[in-house]
């Protein structure tokens, strides 16, 4: 897509937001897109929420598939059900975002790859949060394309789902709460298995997470995820197998009001293990074990400004490292200051600025700057704007990886982007909400994999200066009347600087991708709830081009439900990552209790 191209659509959908009719903007509170709890008509940023209402309509069963749905977010599976899953916003590749469970830190320090491995069982989902453009302002290194946090529920009725399909497909997820007084708990797991569409595809994965709440005063999560999966294929012609295992221990405080602050802490620490075999028949060689350790402890104090302004800093301090057979032993630290400021200047405008310095010790100092605003020069229409600049630092893969076909360079250093966008929100006649942004983003020292030839080993390099200029669109209608629909479409123009030789991530994206998801009730109480993805993709290698069509029929009959998933209708050869096939047309019928 051109430059001239990108600018004109978003000019004729701007234009067309003029005619809004009149209509409150939903005060529904996130989280994301600021350094507090806000309410989502103030931010000046753009925030994609899907809700637990959402996903129980429609025909996912994973996160990653609940983030497909809204065509703003690249998901690039390498399996079904969430098995290996790296997701993409903005055309920053999977290591250049960065992923959230109420707030705590997720991203994996020995590789993006890991990022996916959220520990959280679909029933355990509040919503989840999609931040787009930079975020390295409040949440620090990774947040380049965007920032996806999954809000865990707090509480819930008890209910279960278990279903069978094809490939030998057997699942089954469930919850179960209690609540009394303040106190409340919720307890969920989900379990899944598969033999597989081709030779060594199969998996068994299962994941368990406990959410505890005193009230205001604070609360306890737990949570662990294990998988035991065929990676056939995923990172070369070889019929490998990988073991992945993530635990998450997180703890929140409100410490009260002191001295005018409202005061909070938080404390987390979060253990990945990753063992990679890369082939079944030949145990020992190119087998990989690798051990990661997270520990993350924060202090944040906030308080009005006058009647329309607020202030929030804090301090951080964490350390990540790592036991690895293939990377060695390694460790970093960091300690982290930030501070936001946000004000309303009138009834239709809001100022927020923020600036958050992280200093490690094998990396230096970054400061990461943003500023944005938001005009509401009507109550269905409101148009924003916001620069903010974002930094990451090198994985210990990208630093120390060494097997026949790689070669990684220690010396590397972090990459750094600065970014803005302008946008309008639209509120349309019959609760549709229409959203328009344009974005640019300079990315400065892209670390990537290249090689003069196909017959040399991929070698790490801060090689590039990438451009990327995109649009994106959405349209989305609240449930209402026993249905809903959503649509999002992402644009990109994507400009890199020429390197000698072959580029492994950073050519690989999706210039054109679209997405349509609704959910319909029929007569006699059916529900249909088809989904339409497009993609688009430019590679090193060339083009392609996919469409993939799933749904959902289902039917109540009191406290049951059933239901059966159609994915892949039409067959579609199709790979989200280059080398990986996905499966083929699949049927899963399932029934669910108490939901």
């Amino acid at each position: 897509m051109t430059t001239q191209r990108l600018l004109t659509i978003a000019l004729l959908f701007s234009s067309a937001a003029q005619a809004a009719a009149q209509g409150p903007y939903r005060q529904e509170v996130v989280v994301t897109a600021a350094a507090t709890p806000v309410e989502l008509g103030t931010v000046t940023r753009t925030l994609t929420v899907i809700t637990r209402e959402e996903i129980a309509r429609l025909p996912v069963h994973s996160i990653a598939d609940v983030l497909r749905l809204t065509g703003l977010v690249d998901v690039r599976a390498r399996g079904e059900r969430g098995v290996q899953t790296d997701f993409a916003i903005r055309g920053a590749h999977f290591g250049q975002m960065l992923v959230l469970v109420d707030g705590v830190r997720l991203n994996d320090a020995q590789s993006g790859h890991h990022n996916g491995d959220i520990p959280v069982p679909l029933d355990a989902v509040e919503r989840i949060e999609v931040l787009h453009g930079p975020g390295s302002s409040l949440f620090g290194a990774d947040a380049f394309g965007g920032t996806v946090n999954v809000i865990t529920r707090r509480e819930a009725p008890a209910s279960a789902v278990v279903g069978t399909g094809s490939f030998g497909l057997a699942a089954g997820r469930g919850q179960v709460g209690l609540a009394r007084g303040d106190l409340r708990q919720l307890l969920a797991a989900e379990v899944n298995r598969s033999s597989g569409f081709m030779v060594e595809r199969g998996f068994l994965t299962a994941g368990v997470s406990a959410r505890t709440r005193f009230g205001e005063r604070g609360g306890l999560l737990a949570s662990y995820l294990w998988k035991d999966f065929g990676a056939n294929g995923f990172y070369g012609n070889s019929p490998s197998h990988e073991w992945t295992n993530q635990t998450l221990l997180a703890a929140d405080r409100n410490l009260g009001v002191r001295v005018g602050w409202r005061l909070g802490s938080t404390l987390s620490y979060r253990t990945h293990g990753d063992h990679f075999l890369w082939n079944v028949h030949q145990p020992g060689v190119a087998e990989n074990r690798h051990r990661t350790h997270a520990v993350l402890g924060a202090l944040r104090a906030s308080r009005g400004i006058g009647t329309r302004g607020s202030l929030t800093t804090g301090m951080e301090g964490g350390a990540d490292w790592i036991r690895s057979s293939n990377l060695g032993d390694h460790d970093t630290q960091r300690v982290s200051a930030f501070g936001e400021w946000r004000h309303a200047l009138a009834a239709s405008t809001q100022l927020d600025a923020s600036l958050r310095v992280d200093r490690y010790t094998e990396f230096g100092t970054a400061w990461s700057p943003a500023v944005g605003v938001g005009w509401w020069p009507s109550s269905a229409l409101r148009l924003r704007g916001s620069t903010g600049r974002a930094f990451r630092v090198p994985t210990f893969t990208e630093r120390y990886y060494s097997d026949p076909a790689h070669l990684a360079r220690s010396e590397i250093g972090a990459e750094t982007a600065r970014a803005g966008e302008i946008g309008a929100d639209v509120l349309l006649p019959g609760a549709w909400t229409v959203t328009s942004t344009v974005f640019l983003r300079q990315d400065e020292d892209v670390i990537d994999w290249l090689r003069p030839t196909a017959a040399d080993r991929w070698r790490t390099y801060n090689i590039r200066d990438v451009d990327t200029l995109g649009l994106e669109l959405s349209a989305r209608k609240a449930l209402a009347s026993g249905w809903f629909v959503q649509a999002g479409y992402t644009g990109l123009d994507v400009r890199a600087a020429k390197v000698t030789g072959l580029s492994k991530y950073v050519l690989d994206y999706a210039p054109h991708s679209l997405a349509v998801a609704a959910s319909v009730t029929l007569p006699v109480d059916v529900q249909v709830a088809p989904r339409v993805e497009y993609r688009h993709r430019t590679r090193s290698t060339g083009t392609s081009d996919y469409a993939v069509v799933d749904v959902r029929v289902s039917r109540r009959f009191g406290l049951y439900e059933l239901q059966v998933d159609g994915t892949n209708l039409g067959d579609t050869d199709y790979q989200e990552v280059l080398g990986v096939a996905m499966p083929g047309r699949a049927v899963t019928l399932s029934l669910a209790f108490g939901r």
